[in-house]
């Protein structure tokens, strides 16, 4: 079993720590309530480390990564990130990456622990291009920093206004340079902080002592899941599989419908044009909790509409919640009345449009 960098940091903060795909990982601090306050009111500080990160260098690397996945990746500046995904010839999610530009390499930050099946995808390409894939999981960190007051917490630690447009913002900490990258997947403002592990003990230790001067929280995996499902955000394995595709997940936002040819162009341009897509993931919100864990399956009526792939409970707010892919003629408003069926009982839900959504 593997453990975090950052494990010892974690430990000394008071963890309680989970297994997760042979990762033993931060479950919460002791305070639930407390860190769902923090991300919902404050600001909070969580260390998603565990996601597989990959170097793609040579001279041929920015191109290959544009002919295969589905963003504009051509004119990526240095020290900037975007997202993009890699789908099969079929259209279906392969993986869900961020794309930074470091300068000396390109680092995709998977949405899995493990980068293997995504190494396999991007060798199948390289036939004469000088192209050299890595697996850099154990280089670097990756922390999000979430909560309404993430700019101002941003601002005072750069000692400048950071402003909505700002994508990338480069931090100085004890003469280690490393970027804040503005995240969009949540509901709540939200920034990702890159570095690599050589440098990471003088940045934490920074990061830590501006948390705790503004009375913020380090959050674990529980809120994480609970945040994840409130905002709509889909994860590797439940919600990004090769079940599904970028229309359906609502990723679109990672999506180029202007560029030439990727890997899945004509079925992603073909679902586009002619409006063939034929689910998309919603929010449900459950009237009790779940005793029996996703996959689910979603009715109205006798008609199934839909499998419930995630789901989670919010002390603070009391409610249940899940993700679902929904056949789209129910996916236009918010608060159509449906039912989950488990082994044993029929829980009635109704459903809501992520506030993220990209449609």
């Amino acid at each position: 079993m593997k453990n975090l960098f950052l494990h010892e940091v974690h430990e000394r903060a008071g963890a309680n720590f989970i297994e997760v795909r042979d990762q033993q990982i931060p479950a919460d601090y002791g305070d639930i309530r407390a860190e769902l306050d923090a991300t919902t009111k404050n600001v909070a500080l969580l260390d998603r480390s565990y996601l597989g990160k990959i170097a793609v260098k040579g001279q041929d690397a920015l191109d290959l990564l544009n002919r295969i996945s589905t963003n504009d990746l051509q004119y990526l500046a240095v020290g900037t990130m975007c997202d993009t995904v890699f789908a099969s010839p079929k259209g279906r999610l392969i993986d869900y990456c961020r794309v930074i530009n470091s300068g000396d390499d390109l680092i995709l930050i998977g949405s899995f622990f493990h980068v293997n099946h995504l190494i396999e995808w991007i060798n199948r390409f390289i036939i004469l291009e000088d192209v050299q894939v890595t697996d850099v999981s154990a280089d670097y960190s990756w922390l999000t920093l979430i909560g309404p007051h993430s700019k101002m917490f941003l601002g005072q630690l750069t000692n400048k206004t950071i402003t909505d447009n700002e994508e990338a913002i480069w931090l100085d900490i004890k003469g280690k340079n490393f970027p804040v990258l503005k995240n969009v997947s949540f509901k709540y403002p939200a920034y990702n902080f890159f570095f690599k592990n050589t440098d990471a003990w003088s940045i934490i230790s920074a990061l830590l002592d501006h948390l705790d001067s503004f009375k913020g929280q380090l959050i674990g995996d529980t809120a994480f899941q609970i945040i994840r499902v409130e905002s709509g955000m889909p994860d590797w394995g439940t919600e990004i599989t090769q079940d599904y595709n970028p229309h359906e997940a609502r990723l679109t936002q990672a999506v180029s419908f202007t560029k030439g040819c990727y890997t899945g162009q004509e079925v992603i341009a073909r679902l586009d044009t002619y409006d063939k897509v034929q689910k998309y993931l919603m929010i449900v919100e459950l009237s009790e909790k779940l005793s029996q864990m996703p996959p689910l399956e979603v009715f109205i009526d006798e008609e199934q509409v839909g499998h419930l792939t995630s789901y989670t409970y919010n002390p603070v707010t009391g409610k249940s919640l899940g993700l679902a892919y929904i056949k789209k003629m129910y996916t236009t408003e918010n608060d159509l009345y449906v039912e989950v069926h488990t082994e044993k009982s029929k829980i009635p839900a109704k459903l809501r449009i992520p506030p993220q959504a990209y449609i």
